[in-house]
């Protein structure tokens, strides 16, 4: 086949992924304790705040949704304690450039025309920033708030 009717522009290529995160531990805690905690502001400073949250009747089940992410925080008893499961699956997209050559065209990179700087580093991924807020939401729902036998 000839190449002729063909436009080779540059362009970048667009995928998305849907990472999963997940990030579950028991805590030494009632399970009306721990949705009490989970309800407010808790689970949207985790999320973002832009996050809708939507409460089971059985006060066991948050599910929330963002623009680019949704999940469930799930409380189960569990033994001594209250098994706390975050889930979240994350829409990223993935871009995968054309080589410089290819951006730049032959010519120009003849003339010695210097390529665009790259992007800013935008961090790591949202699905890794999001398994590092449940971790860190983890630890502090399971520190005490209240010393024992102290007045609230």
């Amino acid at each position: 086949t000839s190449g002729r009717g063909r436009s080779r522009g540059t362009r970048s290529e667009t995928r998305c992924s849907m990472p999963t995160v997940e990030v579950s531990r028991t805590l030494v805690k009632s399970p009306p304790e721990l949705w009490s905690e989970l309800q407010g502001d808790r689970l949207r400073e985790a999320v973002g705040p832009e996050a809708s949250i939507t409460r089971s009747e059985d006060e066991r089940l948050l599910a929330w949704e963002c623009e680019d992410a949704r999940g469930t925080a799930c409380l189960e008893p569990s033994g001594w304690g209250t098994k706390v499961i975050f889930r979240a699956e994350v829409q990223e997209e993935v871009r995968e450039l054309e080589s410089e050559v290819a951006r730049l065209g032959l010519w120009a990179r003849l003339r010695g025309v210097k390529p665009p700087p790259p992007p800013l580093d935008p961090g790591p991924p949202r699905h890794e920033r999001l398994e590092r807020a449940f971790e860190q939401l983890l630890d502090e729902l399971g520190f005490a708030h209240r010393k024992p036998f102290q007045g609230s």
